[in-house]
Formats: structure tokens, C-alpha cells, sequence
């Protein structure tokens, strides 16, 4: 019997720990389903680069003033690149890219890729504010009679009015609807005008046996708090400073950003998605402002904080199935911060969230074989 030919199309061109990781599981998963064969769909959207460059592109004075300043430490630019090497090499060794090179809509339009089916997802590939994020991300390339299925994508913010009816007829295409965040159902439900299901990241898709049997493991045996952001705020600082004084924890921090700004113990300059993986499995305490980081801190059952720089409805949305909402960190919630604050308890949720995590699973086997509980 012939297996069943999937194609994924997601974030496989970012430069981003989570991005990546999300697209490997998914794809990890359903190629461990003995008749499917899946492959990834190398679609470069229009800025799809800008992750990999080392000066930023905004036509403005804060980005003018960076870029001088990173013109001024080449340093920078030397561990730029070398992340970056580490970022391709997971893609050429782990992601498991279809041979068709597409690096624009009307390519893909053109020669479309075959396969029996099509899933377009996760992360914020509905975000349509984002530059560069098209109607290919609601799969307008794809040939008729064959599936569509959206697993998990996320719309980061609700879609105005006028972007519901701009994309309402391609959301009406879609063999299977399932969005990241609970609290986006309702609008992509009302739009298409067909049931969408809540589903879980990808990452989640894999066991933890299974993160395990890849990740880096660090050269660090003693206890540590393990810190990942994408900006440091005062809040972050302090809540990173107040987590120490607590544990008496050593701080190792996996810093992208031009200084130390938490004065680490630690300070990683350099690594991968895989060391990130590592990095998080072996801590004993979390840090971070990254829903990746927070998502396989659930899976990995760590004591963890989530320091938000703005609204994450992703993050809510796990924290409202996990029950832990002693994750998220405020200015009231550190100020009384007591050592029996830190231990998060995920007994409360742990039923529903593995509940969760199979009806996500049962959830894509069915939408690409077409039952119809999908």
C-alpha cells in the first residue's frame, strides 16, 4: 500500500528557535504515522529573509542608530553569523524540505507542489499584519479535489472586519479548520462559516522522550535558571534578579540582544534550536517572554515565568488549559514573590492537557484521511 503524501507549509525559512522547532514536530509527528510520507514545502514569502540579515530594515531613527551600532561591533556580527550557521544546519539536517524551491507567490501558483494533502501551519502564519504574510498561507495554491487542512495557526491579533471578508473565501475552501488560541475560534468560525477546532502547538505533538532523544545537553550540573528573551525589560530584569535572590540559582542566560543586561552567570551567545531545546530540559527554573520557550516548559514540566512585553493570547491560552496561571509575572505578583511562590503545580490541569495534546493528535490523523469527526 502506498503511503500518503502530506505537505506542511510553515515557518522552515525562519531564524527563530521556536519557529523552527514547531515545524520539525509537526513534521516529526505525522512522518511517525507508518502511511504517510511528509515533506515540507520550501516557500520563501516575501520577507522571509530579514530574519538572516545582519542590519534591520526599518526606515527609521532607533533602527538608523542600531545599525551604526552594530556597525561599530563586529563581534556582533561574528556570533550573528555563527547562529546562523547553527539555524541552517537544523534545517539541512532535521527539517525534511521538499526538492521544489519556491521564492515567490507566483511561483508556487505556477507550479504548484502535488501531494494528497495539504497542511498549512503553526505559529503566526494568519498574522496577517505581518509583512509579508499572504493567501498562500491559506493554501490558494492548491489544486482542486485535493485536501486542506489548517493545524494550529496562529492570527496573533483578531482580524479587523475588513480582513474577515478578504479572507472569508479562502477559509471556506478548507477541508479542516483549527486555530493555536481558544480565543480565536469564534472569529475564524464566524468567518468561514465552518466549525474550527481549538488544537495544540506541535510541539506538543511529540513526547518528551521524543524532544529528548535530540536535544543538546548543556555543560552545566549544577542547578540553574535557564533565561530566554527576546527584549529585556525592567520587569524581566527584576523578575530574573528576585528569582536568584529566591533560589540562589546561577543564571544562564542564551542572549540574542547586543548586551548583558541580567549580568548572567552564564551567558551563551551561541546556539541552536537543539542547544535551546537542551537548554530548557535541563533546568531547573524558566525565565522568558517566548511562547516556544513557555510551551516546552509545560511539556517538560518545569517551575517557570512568563514575563510578557505585551498581550499574549498564546500564552493565556495555555495557561487557561493548564491551569497555572502563576506563570504569568506582574509588578503586584513580584512584589510578594515568596520562595513557595516558585513551584508551579500542573496537577490541575494535567488531565485536560493531555486530553488536549490527543484530541490534537486524532485531530490531523483525521482531517488528512477526510473522517469526519475532523
Amino acid at each position: 500500500m502506498s503511503k500518503k503524501k502530506v505537505l506542511t507549509l510553515s515557518t522552515q525559512y525562519a531564524n527563530n528557535m521556536g519557529a523552527l522547532l514547531q515545524c520539525y514536530a509537526l513534521s516529526r509527528f505525522l512522518n511517525q504515522q507508518e502511511d504517510v510520507e511528509c515533506k515540507i514545502i520550501q516557500y520563501w514569502h516575501p520577507n522571509a529573509k530579514a530574519g538572516w540579515g545582519f542590519f534591520k530594515k526599518n526606515n527609521n531613527l532607533k533602527t538608523l542608530l542600531s545599525n551604526v551600532y552594530r556597525l561599530c561591533r563586529p563581534d556582533l556580527l561574528w556570533l550573528k553569523h555563527k547562529r546562523n550557521e547553527a539555524a541552517r544546519a537544523f534545517i539541512q539536517e532535521y527539517l525534511p524540505l521538499d526538492d521544489a524551491l519556491y521564492m515567490s507567490d507566483q511561483s508556487i501558483h505556477d507550479n504548484p507542489p502535488q501531494a494528497d494533502a495539504y497542511v498549512v501551519g503553526s505559529d503566526q502564519i494568519w498574522n496577517v499584519k505581518r509583512k509579508g504574510i499572504g493567501t498562500v498561507y491559506f493554501l490558494d495554491f492548491v489544486p482542486e479535489g485535493k485536501r486542506r487542512i489548517a493545524y494550529a495557526p496562529s492570527l496573533g491579533v483578531e482580524w479587523t472586519e475588513e480582513e474577515c471578508q478578504r479572507l472569508k473565501p479562502y477559509l471556506q475552501q478548507f477541508d479542516a479548520l483549527s486555530v493555536r488560541e481558544e480565543g480565536h475560534v469564534a472569529q475564524v468560525a464566524r468567518t468561514a462559516g465552518k466549525p474550527v477546532a481549538h488544537v495544540c502547538d506541535p510541539v506538543f505533538l511529540l513526547s518528551r522522550e521524543d524532544w529528548l532523544s535530540v536535544a543538546h545537553k548543556p555543560a552545566i550540573s549544577e542547578p540553574y535558571i535557564f533565561c530566554y528573551f527576546f527584549g529585556v525589560s525592567d520587569l524581566a530584569l527584576q523578575t530574573v534578579k528576585r528569582l536568584k535572590e529566591l533560589t540562589g540559582y546561577k543564571v544562564v542566560y542564551l542572549n540574542f540582544n547586543a548586551t548583558d543586561k541580567l549580568h548572567s552567570d552564564v551567558e551563551m551567545r551561541v546556539g541552536g534550536p537543539l542547544d535551546f531545546l537542551g537548554l530548557i530540559a535541563n533546568a531547573t527554573m524558566v525565565c522568558t517572554s517566548s511562547f516556544h520557550c513557555s510551551a516546552l516548559s509545560i511539556l517538560f514540566r518545569k517551575d517557570f515565568f512568563y514575563v510578557p512585553q505585551v498581550a499574549s493570547e498564546r500564552v493565556l491560552s495555555l495557561m487557561r488549559k493548564y491551569k497555572i496561571d502563576k506563570i504569568l509575572m506582574t509588578k503586584e505578583r513580584l512584589q510578594g514573590m515568596r520562595k513557595e511562590d516558585l513551584h508551579i503545580d500542573y496537577s490541575g490541569g494535567e488531565t485536560d492537557g493531555d486530553e488536549y495534546i490527543q484530541f490534537s493528535k486524532n485531530y490531523i490523523i483525521n482531517a488528512i484521511y477526510g473522517k469526519e469527526n475532523a
